[in-house]
This record gives structure tokens, C-alpha cells and sequence, in this order.
């Protein structure tokens, strides 16, 4: 997907390495995955566009070595193609976990990693358009490998988002800075509020946002048993996740500030959240009334 390349530039390119492409295009096996000519191509021009180095000798040099047979997956889950999805899921879906859990060393890893199926599917944007993160994603490294470099960059990002755009090597050296008078007392009425915010938060959703939520953190069910149950695809499941997740965010905060907190208050909040949160997770239980079957067979549609 992505924005269309510059014609006259992308055609002179293409033609200038028209030999050297076809090649790449029939080892690939992109035609065996419906993957066209021209969706490759601009795939490749993408890839030769993001070279440091322009001369010919970079650009045969990536045309030699790109990983034609991950770059045709790519191009294939972003164009949506579901035979394509379930494949990467099946073989993909374990490596995000474990690079995952390789990075954060906790149980926040299931989440860094389900936090990309939206993005990797694609957001609609526009007229409809979906724009996928693996119109990005170039051939230059294995799918493999380009998705560890992405979820380290995502947990990089979620660090500092959570800790407010501090210095991340102040994060990585260890917790949020506690005042020497911060008392037990202190962290209890930090809590109080958060918790407060939160469940005023959880209210204004909807209701199938909270049974999301619900089935995610107070019952542990994976993005798939959650499609199943609410006749949603995985991507999807994970993009609405995300945006409830950011809606509750942001109604926690405008909160904390109305009642007066100022930034490094609100900073403080967060963290003794995060040391010792004893939110009581029954809020996120969704009413019966909301409730949904799963279909014969377990399908599901978005």
C-alpha cells in the first residue's frame, strides 16, 4: 500500500534494472502468493529509495542480496491477502512473542507484542485506505528480523511515553525518581486517584470496548480467542484494543490535571501504579447485556 512512487523516476528506475528485477521478481515467488509485477516493483523501488547510497552498485548490490521470498510475504500481508495472514501468523506470531519476551523479561511482553497486529494489518486512513507497517518493511534483512527491530523500537517508544518523554537512558537506569518524602500514605492516595480516574474512564467507553478489555487483562485471553468471541479478526481485535486503551489514557490524565496535579504529580501517580497498582479489575467485566456467541465452527469477520 503506501503512496504511489513518482512515475517518470519510478519507471526509469525499474527499466534501468529490468533484468536484475525479474530475476528477483521470479525467485521471489510472488506470483505463486498473486503478488503482481508492478506491486513488486514498487516494493523494490521503495527498497532502493530507502538506500543510504544511490549509486548503481548499492542498488544491484541490494537487488542481489534482498530477501526476495519475505519481501513477497510482505507485500502479500499488505495488500491483505488472508491465505498470507494465516501463514504469518502460524510461523511469525511465536518469533514476536519471544523477541518480546526477550526484551521485557515480564509478563508486558504479550501485550508489546500484540500491541503491532494492528499496525502490521494496516490502519484505514482516508477514503478507506489501509496503510500497512510492512510497506516499510524493504527485504533488506529477513521479515524475521526486520519484526525484532520493530518491536524493540515499539517497547523504546512505549518506554518513554509512560515515563513522559524522560531521557531513556535515565528509564534504563532504573524507576522514576521517588521524593525522599513520597510516605506509604503518599502512594495510597496516588492510587486512589488513578483508580478513580480509571474506572470514570472505563464508564464512557463502550460497551464492547470494555468487554475487551475485559477478556484481555482480567482474563487473559489472547487476541485470537478474543476475535473468536466477538467475531472479529486478531488486527482488529488489537487496533481497538489500542485505541480503547489511548481513550482511557487520555481521560485518566485530563482528569488528574483537573484535579489540580501537575506534571511530575501526574508522573508520580503513574509510577506508584505501576509499583503497586491494586486496581480492582471487576470493573472491566463487562454486563450481560452485552454479551456475545461465538458462531458454529468458530469463525469470525470484521
Amino acid at each position: 500500500m503506501g503512496s504511489p512512487p513518482a512515475r517518470d523516476e519510478f519507471d526509469e528506475l525499474i527499466d534501468r534494472y529490468a533484468a536484475t528485477i525479474a530475476q528477483v521478481y521470479s525467485r521471489s515467488g510472488a506470483d505463486a502468493r498473486r503478488v503482481t509485477r508492478a506491486t513488486f516493483n514498487e516494493a523494490l523501488y521503495r527498497g532502493i529509495c530507502a538506500l543510504p547510497d544511490s549509486s548503481s552498485a548499492a542498488v544491484e548490490g541490494y537487488l542481489a542480496s534482498v530477501h526476495a521470498a519475505d519481501l513477497a510475504l510482505g507485500c502479500a500481508l499488505a495488500a491483505g491477502d488472508p491465505s498470507a495472514w494465516e501463514e504469518f501468523i502460524t510461523l511469525y506470531r511465536p518469533i514476536l512473542y519471544a523477541a518480546a519476551r526477550a526484551i521485557t523479561r515480564d509478563e508486558s511482553s504479550r501485550e508489546l507484542a500484540d500491541s503491532l497486529w494492528a499496525d502490521l494489518y494496516g490502519i484505514r486512513a482516508g477514503a478507506g485506505e489501509r496503510r500497512s507497517l510492512l510497506t516499510y518493511f524493504h527485504g533488506r534483512s529477513s521479515l524475521a528480523g526486520w519484526l525484532r527491530a520493530v518491536i524493540a523500537r515499539r517497547h523504546i517508544d512505549s518506554v518513554r511515553a509512560q515515563r513522559f518523554d524522560q531521557p531513556l537512558d535515565s528509564v534504563e537506569a532504573g524507576k522514576l525518581a521517588v521524593s525522599p518524602d513520597h510516605s506509604q500514605s503518599d502512594r495510597e492516595r496516588s492510587l486512589a486517584k488513578v483508580s478513580a480516574a480509571l474506572r470514570d474512564a472505563l464508564t464512557v467507553l463502550k460497551p464492547r470496548d470494555r468487554m475487551r478489555l475485559a477478556y484481555y487483562y482480567a482474563d487473559g485471553l489472547t487476541l485470537k480467542e478474543i476475535g473468536r468471541l466477538l467475531n472479529e479478526r486478531e488486527w482488529t481485535v488489537s487496533r481497538r484494543l489500542k485505541s480503547a486503551r489511548e481513550s482511557a489514557r487520555k481521560w485518566v490524565e485530563r482528569s488528574l490535571r483537573s484535579d489540580g496535579l501537575s506534571p511530575a504529580q501526574i508522573r508520580q501517580c503513574y509510577n506508584d501504579a505501576i509499583e503497586g497498582w491494586s486496581f480492582d479489575l471487576a470493573i472491566l467485566t463487562p454486563p450481560a447485556s452485552v454479551g456475545m456467541q461465538q458462531k458454529p465452527g468458530g469463525s469470525f469477520q470484521s
